[in-house]
């Protein structure tokens, strides 16, 4: 059974001109993102995606960010490079309160613009 959906669409040069502040990258990525972003070597498109992905995983969880924060929603690929979301803290207590056990995310982008599409079931 669907429990929410989210969608969100982030301008790319908004997170290139923010992607190299070690602040911003901690308030809004977590620590296994951070490493990945590096081995990228701060790739703004990849790290625009995430965030997109964030912004529509918090979306699907109806309460946007007002009582967790980004850092609280994982980004990760699995070994096929397929997206996939780990939430901890307040984002995974919301899940848990909406009988959410699995979360899809399709990501993708452009120079530009990137969007991210979100379906919990």
């Amino acid at each position: 059974m669907i429990k929410g959906t989210g969608i969100d669409i982030t301008d790319v040069a908004r997170i290139k001109k923010n992607i190299e502040n070690e602040r911003f990258l901690k308030k809004v990525y977590s620590e296994r993102e951070i490493e990945y972003l590096r081995v990228r070597k701060h790739n703004p498109q990849t790290a625009a995606g995430m965030f997109a992905a964030k912004e529509a995983v918090a979306k699907c969880l109806g309460t946007g960010f007002s009582n967790f924060g980004p850092c609280h929603i994982e980004i990760n690929k699995d070994e096929l490079g397929k997206p996939t979301v780990k939430l901890y803290r307040n984002a995974l207590k919301r899940a848990e309160e909406l009988g959410i056990t699995t979360i899809h995310i399709s990501i993708s982008h452009s120079n530009d613009l990137a969007i991210a599409q979100c379906l919990a079931e």
